[in-house]
């Protein structure tokens, strides 16, 4: 396994701060999760919540800046764009339970 490479916890922060903001770009409708660090070795794990039309094209952008940054700077950042109705179904069945 490839030790990963250190980056600031400034430097981290800046690149979600720029993922969130593609997602805020398309619409304002936007909530997020992060988890520093992420999974299975990642710097950051980022969940975005959008609107179900805008899903697709953000999770399109959000994917291919997040290899750039990759590419980059060697900072993993695992990241995925959920359509905002499956965190209201999430926060339904977990308030049923």
């Amino acid at each position: 396994m490839k030790a990963k490479k250190n980056v600031s916890r400034r430097q981290l922060q800046k690149h979600l701060d720029e993922l969130i903001a593609i997602a805020k770009n398309l619409t304002p409708d936007v909530e997020t999760a992060v988890q520093i660090p992420g999974v299975e070795g990642q710097h950051a794990w980022l969940e975005i919540y959008v609107p179900d039309e805008l899903e697709e094209q953000i999770s399109d952008l959000v994917s291919e800046r997040v290899l750039d940054i990759f590419m980059e700077t060697g900072c993993d950042i695992g990241a995925i764009v959920y359509e905002k109705s499956q965190l209201q179904d999430e926060t339904a069945e977990t308030s049923a339970v």
